[in-house]
């Protein structure tokens, strides 16, 4: 049991490791490229924080390195502030971050997480096409696999195999729909329209709150779909949609975090997202490579919250700099900064405990 229990975590430990490096590697990789488009000179491309391990430089004088500390990456631009512009020598300022166009700079900001929303969709088309992936037919609705007991949907007499039409009124294209539709109902009645042996059939679900996390939910599973391989432009076509629903997903839950609606034991750091990375890497490469994309799609969303040294604080601050017509002092900045840093430093800490106390909880 101890030495199973040992690879475990070595296990967790690797898998998760392999999973940050990709996502962040990928995120810094779209800022880099952006920024030698627009011709900005980069000293430094770093996956990982604090000392580095071992590194090299290319031919246009940029340091790349894996830093000692895995959770996160940056890349350093010449001229990044205005003093750090204003101390470079003039031969060289054109290739100044500070110096670029308000548009370019908001560019090459923007570009870390285009790069993690291209790399969901690069490999959840792979796996279409390569795995396959469920079919849909949303002119038959969505089949039910399974009704739960005691649930909301017994009670409004919901059988396997029964076909949601409409939920609501809305037309069900996918088992999202129906989420969706649930979790922002309120507890309120939903009409369901179905189709039961070729019939046609309403019925009426009022969702309850399921669980512990606060969500509404009417008790049902997704019936098994036969999955199949999907041509290049079909298995694009569908990792997009399916990179937007997440996305959608993640923005309501951040919704409900800030609102209360949703609890923050929800909230995962380092050593879940550790765990989590090992149950993925060991259910195979399908499994691990679908987590490795929706973690991409969570650290490009999360990057773009309006928060201080996050792309999005920076973006935020471009917006005012564009509606004001004049930037932010360097002292405003600077302290928006530190604050923005202590207040991730610190949910960090506190997400973290929270891993550590689910662990020690039996």
């Amino acid at each position: 049991m101890i030495v199973t229990a040992i690879s475990h975590i070595i296990q967790n430990i690797g898998y998760f490791l392999a999973v940050i490096v990709i996502v962040v590697l990928i995120h810094e990789l779209g800022h880099y490229l952006v920024a030698r488009w627009r011709g900005v000179a980069v000293s430094t491309f770093s996956v990982g924080f604090g000392p580095e391990l071992f590194g090299w430089n290319n031919r246009h004088g940029t340091r790349f390195c894996l830093s000692a500390i895995p959770l996160g990456g940056y890349i350093r631009m010449e001229g990044w502030s205005e003093k750090e512009f204003n101390e470079m020598p003039s031969k060289q300022r054109h290739e100044g971050f500070f110096g670029k166009p308000l548009w370019a700079r908001m560019l090459i900001v923007s570009a870390g997480p285009f790069a993690n929303f291209l790399l969901a969709i690069v490999l959840f088309s792979g796996l279409y096409m390569t795995q396959g992936a469920p079919a849909i037919d949303s002119a038959d609705g969505v089949a039910i696999g399974e009704v739960l007991p005691k649930s909301p949907s017994q009670l409004a007499g919901l059988q396997g195999g029964d076909r949601i039409l409409r939920i609501d009124g809305e037309e069900v294209e996918d088992f999202a729909t129906i989420v969706k539709v649930v979790r922002a109902s309120g507890g309120r009645m939903l009409v369901l329209s179905l189709m039961r042996n070729s019939q046609p059939l309403m019925l009426t679900v009022r969702p309850q709150v399921l669980g512990e996390d606060g969500v509404y939910r009417i008790g049902v599973r997704l019936a098994n779909a036969p999955a199949i391989r999907l041509a290049a432009h079909h298995a694009i076509w569908r990792a997009t949609n399916e990179s937007i629903r997440l996305s959608r997903e993640i923005l309501i839950a951040i919704k409900e975090l800030v609102t209360g609606a949703r609890s923050t034991d929800d909230l995962s750091g380092p050593v879940r997202l550790a765990q989590i990375s090992g149950e993925a890497g060991r259910a195979g490469g399908t499994i691990f490579l679908s987590f490795t994309a929706i973690l991409s799609i969570n650290l490009g969303l999360l990057n773009l919250l309006p928060l201080p040294v996050l792309d999005g604080g920076h973006l935020l601050m471009y917006t005012i700099e564009i509606l004001r017509r004049k930037r932010l002092s360097e002292r405003v900045q600077q302290a928006l900064s530190v604050c923005g840093f202590v207040l991730i430093l610190t949910l960090m800490l506190w997400v973290t405990g929270q891993d550590i106390l689910r662990l020690l909880t039996p």
